[in-house]
Formats: structure tokens, sequence, C-alpha cells
């Protein structure tokens, strides 16, 4: 009988550990699958940019040759001469981003903060910031946190630091980012009246210890 009673046990062992291990490899499997989507998803980002590009050129090329060719070349061909060279300019930066993401060509492993973006609004006082948060590793895995973001300036010839909850609606601290490969973050900030931005800070904080927060400042600069 006790033979029999170790054998059921043994053999209960050895299912549950199969099946764990059949779980586990489910899980990886997902995993995995859930890396070569995001990847793909970037992949065909890139290719459609770098079609658009390749259009954008030619057709600034045809404008350059009309423009040769016609001696009347007016201000609308010399408009749209400059409106196809700054989306030469734009396309050129999204496909360098993509391809750091993809493929980084820098030793410099971590967490960073890529293109910047300040620009006015239609409404006084109040300004548009985006960037994008990346991170350049070896092996792609989530990483969470929050960012904080925060202004300095004067205000009646005093220094003076804004958190962004002072200036936004949303009445945020922190904002939480969950990513793989990248993450836009973005937002509005209403400056007080009397109020002189010079700096905008931004402080990244990663939940898992193992990775390297990170500290940046760029000057307000429109």
């Amino acid at each position: 009988m006790r033979v029999w009673t170790f054998c059921f046990g043994l053999v209960t062992v050895a299912a549950l550990c199969g099946l764990t291990y059949l779980h586990g490899l489910d899980e990886g499997l997902a995993e995995k699958r859930g890396v070569i989507v995001e990847r793909d998803a970037l992949l065909i980002s890139l290719a459609r940019t770098e079609k658009v590009l390749a259009q954008t050129r030619q057709e600034l090329a045809d404008v350059k040759l009309g423009g040769e060719v016609d001696v009347l070349a007016n201000e609308e061909v010399r408009q749209s001469m400059e409106a196809l060279q700054s989306q030469v300019a734009e396309l050129n930066e999204e496909i360098r981003f993509y391809k750091g993401v993809m493929v980084p060509n820098t030793d410099s492993t971590g967490l960073r903060i890529e293109q910047f973006d300040l620009s006015a609004t239609e409404v006084p006082d109040r300004f548009h910031y985006s960037m994008h948060l990346t991170q350049i590793v070896e092996k792609h895995e989530y990483v969470r946190g929050g960012v904080e973001v925060s202004i300095a300036g004067t205000l009646n010839g005093n220094s003076k630091n804004y958190q962004l909850n002072e200036l936004s609606e949303s009445n945020l601290r922190q904002i939480k980012f969950r990513f793989r490969y990248f993450q836009k973050i973005s937002g509005d900030v209403i400056l007080p009246e009397g109020f002189i931005p010079e700096q905008m800070i931004v402080a990244v904080l990663p939940s898992d210890q193992k990775t390297k927060g990170l500290n940046k400042t760029f000057e307000w600069r429109l």
C-alpha cells in the first residue's frame, strides 16, 4: 500500500512539474511573440517613413528642375521648395530616431530622452511640450516608472521653480510610463503671469532599482 501511495505521489509531482514547465514555456513564447510584434511594427514604421522620404526627395528634385527650366519661377515655387526641404529634414530626423531605437550605435546604455520639443499655443502663456523616452539595452524588456517635470525661471526678479502639477490642468506630479522600446510623453503647461521661464527640468524615475534614473535640463527656447 505504501509503495502504491509513493508511486501515486511521484506521478502527481511529475505531472505538476510538467504542467508548470508547459505553463512557463507558454508564457515565454507569448512574451517572445509580443517582442516580435513590437519590433515588426517599428520596422514597418521605418520602412514607411523611408518611402515617404524618397517620394519627397523626388518631388523636391522635380520642383528644383522646374525652377531651373522656367525662368519665370515665382514665389510659389520657392515656397514649395522650402516646404519640401523642411519635410525632408523632419523625415530624416524620424528615420534617425527609429534606427536609434532598433539598432543603437552608442556604447551608452540605459534610459534616454529623445526629440524634446517645446512650442507656443494659440492661448497666451500656454505652451506644449513633448519628448520620447527610449531605452538603449541589449535585451528590450518593459521598463516602468514616473516622469517629474519642473520649470525654473524668475518671478518678479526672484528665482522660482514650479512643479508640473502647479502648472498643469491634470494636477499630476508624476507622469507614469511603461514601455519596451519608446514612449511619447507630452502635455501643456500654463505659466503664471509675470513668470519668465528659463529651463525645463525632466527627471525620469524608474520603478526598478536596477534601472538607472535620468535627469536632464532643457533650455526654454521656442
